[in-house]
Order: C-alpha cells, then structure tokens, then sequence
C-alpha cells in the first residue's frame, strides 16, 4: 500500500459554549455520544464486543468515506521482525479462507508448508543452505497460486463503486481505506467483516517483492532518510526511533509468516479496532448493520505496549546524512505525548513558529528571503510528540548558519519577543482551516481516526481550540522554556553520495495465476442487490449564476450554504506562455510592500482577520486569489485591491529573490522527481522547446527594471478578465460589494496571446537516459496518439481505469 503520512491540526471546529460529551436524548435508539456543538456532526457508539464506531453525517453527496483502524503499528513490531505491522498491512489485501480461493482445503496446506520453511530459514545461517530453502519456497508458491484468485478483494470492492482504495501503517496505528456509494454499505461490511475474521498469507513471496521495492524507494527519498536519521537520534530507546515502519533489510529478508499470524490474531480484535464512517449515514441503520455483521467478533485481551523512557538530553546532538537532492537542514525537539497535561499548547506554539503565512519564521526568514524555504510542523503521538522544524539554504549558505538562524527564531519565543496579537490570530486561522476542511469526508474521517488512536475524548477534541484560547503568552514562554532547550538533534542532509544498502530480490519464478475465476463468496458477493440510486445531474446554469459588474467585467456567482467561508477569484486568459516576466512578476509580489504597509505587515493583517491571497501565473491563466472568513470580506478586499494598486518597487528584495531562483533550479536539477516528471517528459514531448524552458534566463533576470515588473502587477486587471465569488452574501450584495472596490479601467486590455509548443509526432521509438544516484530504476512511455476531443472521455476513462487504476488493473 502506498505509505500515506497523515498531518493535521489538533485543533476542530468553531462552537458557541462549553460542550460536554454526552449521550443524544433524541430520536434515536442507540445511545449514542455527542458532543454539542460540534460541526462534524459526529456519532460514536461502542459495540458489546468493544468495537468503535465513528460516524460524521454530511448528507452532501451519497458517498461514505470508511476507515478501518487498528490500534496498533510499527512501534508494536517485535524487534526481532521490523515491518511486520507493513506487512501485515498489505496480506490483509490478500483474502481468507472465502475470499481469492477456488480450494481452500488444498491450498491451505501447502500453505502450511511454506510457513515451515520460513521458520526454518530463519534459523538457517549457510547462504547454500538458505537458497535452497526458498527455492522450496519459490516452487510450492507457484503450486499453491493455482488455487488463488488474484486482487479479488480489490476485483468486489470496485464492482460497488469504491475509490481510493488504500491503507496506512504508521507507528501507532494501521489503517484501511475506502470511499463508497452509500447505497452499497451493506456489501461493502459483507466483504470487510470477511476480510478481517482471519489472515491467510496467500502469495506471500511475492508480495514480499513488492515491500523490497517499497523498502528500495525510500532509500532514494533524501527527505525520508533525513526523517528516519531525526527519528534515531530523538527516540534511542523508544520504537519511534529504534526500528522503522518499513523494517530493516535483514528483517524484511527472513520473515515470518508465524509471527504475523500471531500479530493478527492478538491485535486484530474487536475491542482494539474502529469502523469510522464519515458522509451519507443514518446512524441507527449503520449501527444496526455493523452489529449484524461484526457484532460476533470476540474480544480479546491486546498486549500491553511497554516502553523504556528516553534519558533526557542535555546538549544537542548532530547527525550528517548525504543524498543526491538539495542539501537542507532539520532541528527536531522530543516533547511528552498526548496524554500530559501541556501538550495541548504544542499546536498553538508550532503555529507560532511557522503557520506559511506570519509565524515567526514565515516572516523573519522566508519572507526576508534570509533562506530559501522554511517550515514547522508537529507530530502528537501516545508516547511522546516532536516538534520538527527545518530549512533549505540560500546559495553559498553553510547548513550550520541556517540551523543557528532557525534557533534563533526559538529563542525569540522563550524569551517572549513575540506580539500578543498572535495567538488569537493564530487560533481564528485554525477555525478557518477546519472549517475549510470539513467539507470533506477523508478529514472528518481522518480526525475520528485520531481520535480513536490517540485515545482522546471528543468533547477534547471537539473543545481544543477553545481551551487554546485560553492560552497566555506567558504560557508559551514557559512551555518552550520548559522543552525547548539544548536537548534537540540537527540533521544536516548534504549533497553527496549515498550509501545505502539495497535489498536485492531473490529469484521469484512467475506463477500462473486464475485472472478469470472467482470464489465462491466473490460469486455470492455480485448476487447481493443494493438499492440503487437515482442519478442527480447538477444543473450548473442554476448554481452557477452568471451576472457583470458595475464596470461590465463578467462575474460569476455560487452561494456557499454550507459554512463561513468565502474565495474571491479574480482570472485571466493568459498566463505564463503569453508572458513569462508575468510569471516572475507575480512571485516577486510576496516580498513587496505598498505606501502604507510593508510586505511583513501586509502578511500580518492578512493573518489578523482570517485572510490570505495569492496571485498565480499557470501556463495559460493567471488566478488572482482572495479566501478567507467570511465576515473579513469587505475588510479583505479593501486591503486585496490596495495591494495590487499600489505595490512599491524593492531592488533588494528582487535581487535576492533573483538568488532564490538561480539557487531553486540548481536544486531543481539535483531532484530525481523533477528530472524524470520535468525535463525528460517534456523533452520526449517537446523535443528541444519545450514548456519547462519558458522562463526569464539567468542573464535577462538579473538585467530587468523591477519597475516592468511593478507595472506588470499594477495592470494585471487592466486586462480582459472575469471575477468568481463562492460566499455566503446573497448575489446582489456580493455583486455591490465587488464593484465598489474592484475598479478596472472603462476599456480593457485584449489578451495577449499564448505562444504555442507542439507536441513531437512519436513515428519511432526512442529512448532517454539520465544517470542517477540511485538504488532503483525510474521509467515513463509517452506516446502522441491523436487531438484530444470530449467524445473521447468515457473510453479514455475505462482505458485508465482497467489498465492503470485500482489494485487489480493490469
């Protein structure tokens, strides 16, 4: 399974008063808990056997977004068989007893015996010896992969509809995926409740394969390299740090089948596992249905997870990794976990750090343009949690003069140089962010999760930015006193060779596998009937109403009913392909500041109200952007077409800015991604003038008159253009408010237009090369086939579906 890492704010939702979780006194049968107030609308009920249920209602579309979670990881893994929990993760995938076998009772014992042979491996230390135990393995697999249905699972769960098909393993927890018809929930527990009543380790040698080369990858990942090196350091007796989810080499290398077994059958019960459901739900029918379907799981008594605690550091400690990429640097402190009475100030102090747009280090750093990107962010865990911060160096820049300015910025925190007015604005952009991010089913359903892993009471969670507004400053200055001292761990990420080990796959002999059959449960599976639902077509003339300012520019309307937030979208026709100084224009915009404001307050006021803009040029369109609260609309766009209409020039901050760039395609040229994805794709696409070479040369940039640029903002909307609002107001209100600040000349600019780069005609096959420093090998096939035209789409549709989407496409 792809190895999802999922990051998101504590904080949740606005609420008016003190809210206490209680049972709901309603309508409904169950006694379910909730939490007055809360905006994700969230039922939780526990079954007799002691499995979870979470359900969020947001009857927006007929769809559920399902999470299983399993309270248990990677930190669980014995230390004997690291990775097992990822492992495990991916033979959950692989069927049972019913499901993806046509002969349980043969397949079953050969099974049996490859199981057996792998203990005895194990215990084997002769190289000859081991080989010729696997190629034991290598042949009884291919015999008992006669009696296999491959991606069955996968094969069901399409054929209801579902997408995005995944699961997680981190090291508290191991999460399965899926977002479904909400028509189709009773087939979909059929199939899940099937899937988690037993293992069998079915193709399990080949799918060890697949690990290897997940193991490969993040060998080749400079930044997960630096994670783990960060992760080592912090925790040296603790799990977090003295094993990795994905396992070592030598332990991926001789697996157990035995030891994941017995992993399953200890964790894997009711009473250690929640079904989270968020979207089209009734909650007395969904619990009804769970019941009839798990409600025979038995519980069982979950090992205790036991830990030695860290010794506390007293200096820092530095750590120097090398990789292929761009060199960067992190700085990572190790904080208590959830369950201490303090932690819950870490959200509010990371964001106090860096939070993309005024923290500290946004605007002493980034937007100073004293190094070339920076961040913060935080991870809460059971045990303990970790603030990570880190940055990527200017041009010439030592990687220990960039640590020591990221110090530096903590520093300004425990000694309080920091303004009050940041905390509340702090929390006001949380607000906004949740209330952004409700909206969609996989967050509702990725906080649930959270929740139920973490062990945290929803009328915590529901609570936490209301108990962070009670925060003082002096609370956050004796909170980084406390941690934030000379006990965290540098890792410097340096240019250079790597030496990592690879795990080289053994020779796997291809079996033959039955693509055309199905199980007896699969072929009961497709006879079950759902009720069917009547397709609604969105009539986008009724909800998109198309109008004209005061000043006749075209202005489209959408009314938000669902929450208080707003996006005012000024566009253009044009982008970079007409003009690509536009495109420089546009970036050099952030470091600028006005008569009234510089670039820093600007940032600052913006933060205060719950607002933020962004000014992008694509390829072919230039989006100007204003989102935020709602009731900081008239406020916004005041301060919006301030900004464009009066924006000063700046030779240092172009100049430096001009650095930044020369510096970020060097890097850009020292990243595999971006070598494969970027220059290569668009060579063979292209040929020699290609899209990725539409850009300012390094001699016209440091040559050109900033106040072009300034011009090139000013006029912006001087330009044929239309405007898009999404907001609460009612459509003559918004129409008012716009035209009253949104001033455009009587006659506007024609579009300049866009140059164009045709695609190469693929008459014969060629091949690219770019050497890398690399454990793997990376590939892409391109091919021009024919013009795009819309009656294409459905074929084209299903041609990606079957050949490329999903677990069991080819």
């Amino acid at each position: 399974m792809k190895k999802i890492i999922l990051i998101a704010v504590a904080a949740i939702t606005l609420f008016q008063f003190s809210c206490k979780e209680k049972p709901v006194q309603q309508k409904y049968k169950y006694n379910y808990e909730t939490v007055e107030g809360d905006d994700l609308n969230t039922f939780i009920y526990t079954l007799e056997n002691g499995l979870k249920i979470y359900m969020s209602i947001n009857k927006d579309e007929p769809r559920i977004q399902t999470n299983i979670a399993v309270n248990t990881g990677s930190k669980q893994d014995p230390a004997d068989a690291t990775g097992l929990a990822h492992y495990l993760e991916h033979m959950v995938f692989k069927g049972t007893s019913k499901i993806a076998t046509i002969n349980w009772e043969a397949e079953k014992v050969i099974l049996q015996q490859i199981s057996d042979l792998y203990e005895k491996r194990r215990s084997v230390t002769d190289e000859a010896e081991r080989k010729a135990i696997y190629h034991q393995i290598d042949s009884l697999s291919g015999v008992a992969a006669q009696y296999a249905v491959p991606n069955e699972y996968d094969k069901m769960i399409s054929s209801i509809g579902a997408k995005g098909t995944n699961a997680y393993t981190s090291v508290e927890q191991t999460v399965y995926i899926n977002d479904i018809p909400s028509n189709e929930f009773e087939k979909w527990l059929s199939v899940e409740s099937e899937r988690f009543s037993e293992l069998v380790l079915r193709l399990f040698h080949t799918e060890l394969e697949a690990v290897y080369e997940e193991y490969n990858r993040s060998r080749d990942n400079d930044y997960w390299l630096a994670y783990e090196a960060m992760s080592k350091n912090l925790y040296k007796n603790h799990p977090y740090g003295t094993q990795t989810t994905i396992g070592t080499s030598e332990h991926l290398k001789n697996p157990s089948m035995e030891k994941i077994h017995q992993y399953f059958n200890e964790r894997y019960v009711p009473n250690n596992m929640a079904i989270i459901l968020a979207g089209d739900i009734n909650p007395d029918e969904t619990v009804d249905l769970i019941q009839k379907y798990f409600g025979d799981y038995k519980s069982k008594e979950v090992p205790k997870f036991t830990f030695e605690p860290e010794v506390e550091k007293n200096e820092p400690e530095y750590i120097t990794v090398t990789g292929s990429d761009a060199a960067f640097v992190n700085v990572g402190f190790r904080l208590p976990g959830v369950d201490d009475k303090e932690t819950y100030i870490l959200p509010l102090l990371s964001s106090l750090l860096a939070n993309g747009q005024a923290g500290l280090i946004d605007l002493d750093l980034v937007k100073d343009q004293k190094v070339l990107s920076a961040y913060a962010y935080h991870e809460i865990n059971k045990d303990y949690a970790t603030l990570q911060f880190g940055a990527n160096p200017r041009d010439g820049q030592k990687l220990e003069d960039v640590k020591n300015l990221l110090i530096a910025e903590v520093e300004k925190l425990k000694k309080g140089e920091f303004e009050e007015w940041m905390l509340p604005a702090a929390i006001k952009n949380f607000k906004l962010n949740d209330q952004q991010s409700n909206l969609y089913n996989w967050y509702r359903a990725s906080k649930m999760t959270t929740a139920f892993i973490l062990g945290q009471k929803w009328d915590d969670v529901v609570n936490e930015n209301k108990k962070l507004e009670t925060v003082t400053k002096q609370q956050i200055v004796d909170f980084a006193n406390k941690y934030l001292k000379d006990n965290y761990v540098v890792v410097y990420k340096e240019t250079g060779e790597r030496n990592n080990p690879k795990v080289e796959k053994p020779a796997i002999t291809k079996v033959q596998l039955n693509r055309d059959t199905a199980s007896v449960f699969a072929q009961a599976f497709e006879k079950m009937e759902a009720t069917r639902l009547t397709p609604v077509f969105d009539d986008f003339k009724a909800i998109v109403k198309e109008d004209k300012l005061a000043s006749g520019v075209p202005f489209y309307y959408v009314q938000n009913t669902t929450n208080q937030v707003f996006s005012l979208n000024y566009i253009l026709d044009m982008g970079a392909f007409s003009d690509k100084e536009m495109a420089l224009a546009v970036n050099y915009l952030e470091y600028l500041g006005t008569e009234k404001y510089t670039a820093n307050e600007l940032q600052i006021e913006l933060f205060k109200k719950g607002l933020s803009y962004s000014v992008y040029a694509a390829d072919e369109r230039v989006y100007v952007t204003l989102s935020g609260l709602e009731e900081s609309l008239e406020e916004g766009i005041q301060l919006f077409e301030h900004i464009l209409a009066n924006v000063q020039p700046n030779q240092e901050a172009y100049n430096n800015m001009v650095d930044g760039i020369l510096k970020d395609r060097m890097d850009t040229k020292l990243s595999k991604g971006a070598i494969l994805y970027g220059g290569l794709l668009n060579y063979g696409k292209y040929g020699a003038d290609a899209p990725i070479k539409n850009i300012v040369s390094k001699e016209a940039l440091k040559s050109l008159d900033v106040n072009n640029l300034i011009t090139k903002i000013k006029e912006l909307t001087s330009y044929q253009h239309y405007v898009y609002y999404y907001g609460t107001k009612e459509q003559k209100e918004a129409n008012a408010l716009i035209s009253l600040h949104h001033k455009v000349p009587t006659e506007l600019k024609p579009l300049i237009p866009a140059k164009k780069f045709p695609e190469l005609e693929t008459t014969t096959n060629k091949v690219y090369f770019a050497n890398y420093d690399m454990v793997q090998s990376e590939m892409l096939m391109v091919s021009k086939i024919k013009p795009y035209t819309k009656k294409e789409v459905p074929a084209l549709t299903l041609f990606n579906e079957y050949f490329g989407s999903g677990l069991s496409s080819i």
